[in-house]
């Protein structure tokens, strides 16, 4: 199966598999609907299992103006979900920290003033805030932050739209169609349904380790977390 196919090869293979080539019991309208079902649920597996591996958009940056806490979220891709958030240091371009989220309960721990370290900042946290990025304090103008974040999935509406499904992965777009197309003629969809989850299994087992050379490890923010570059205490990042 090939990793990427368009979505009038998906419609002809549905077709094919689920022996509707001539009919119009289901409309090519209808049946890109499902196709676009599909595609989203097979996205949503694939950036859970794969995640920052596979889906990720340029990042993302700003510059903080130093009156707000609220900052837009990216539109173009669309944002779908947040992978990490970075702060420049010293406004530095190409030199940045990994800032860390605050629990909501957390909210109101740091309201004593911004003390600013020699780099710009001191204990910024941040949170996701319906469509725009959070941060518990109102950061320093002129500092440059970078998100890096999972992109909306974009409909597939022209013929030539393709869907990427990874190693092959759009036979899961096909299945799950298969079933909804013998579902609407009340068919049986025995077969097809023990597909999708032999499917699901192996899409499981792939992921676990893509890079089959060396596992991941757990970053160290040690240097971060306990830098006191003001003598009160503050992390980068860190909390009180």
């Amino acid at each position: 199966m090939a990793t990427t196919m368009t979505l009038a090869q998906l419609r002809t293979a549905i077709r094919q598999r689920a022996d509707m080539e001539s009919t119009q019991f289901i409309t090519d309208v209808e049946l890109n609907s499902y196709i676009n079902q599909s595609y989203f649920e097979l996205y949503d597996i694939l950036v859970q299992k794969y995640g920052s591996d596979y889906y990720v958009a340029p990042p993302y940056q700003f510059v903080t103006d130093g009156t707000t806490q609220l900052y837009p979220l990216p539109t173009s891709p669309g944002f779908y979900k947040l992978l990490g958030v970075d702060l420049s240091l010293n406004g530095s371009p190409n030199s940045f920290i990994t800032l860390k989220p605050f629990n909501f309960s957390a909210r109101n721990k740091n309201i004593a003033p911004n003390v600013q370290s020699f780099y710009g900042f001191g204990n910024i946290q941040y949170r996701l805030n319906g469509n725009k990025l959070w941060f518990n304090l109102v950061p320093a103008g002129g500092q440059t932050v970078q998100l890096w974040y999972v992109p909306t999935l974009t409909t597939l509406s022209a013929d030539a739209d393709t869907a990427d499904g990874i190693s092959g992965w759009t036979e899961y777009i096909i299945v799950d169609c298969v079933i909804k197309c013998l579902q609407k003629e009340e068919s049986d969809v025995i077969v097809p349904v023990t597909q999708k989850a032999a499917l699901l299994k192996r899409i499981e087992s792939a992921a676990e380790n893509r890079d089959a050379g060396s596992p991941a490890t757990v970053g160290d923010t040690s240097l971060i977390d306990s830098y006191s570059a003001d003598g009160y205490g503050f992390g980068y990042g860190g909390a009180f």
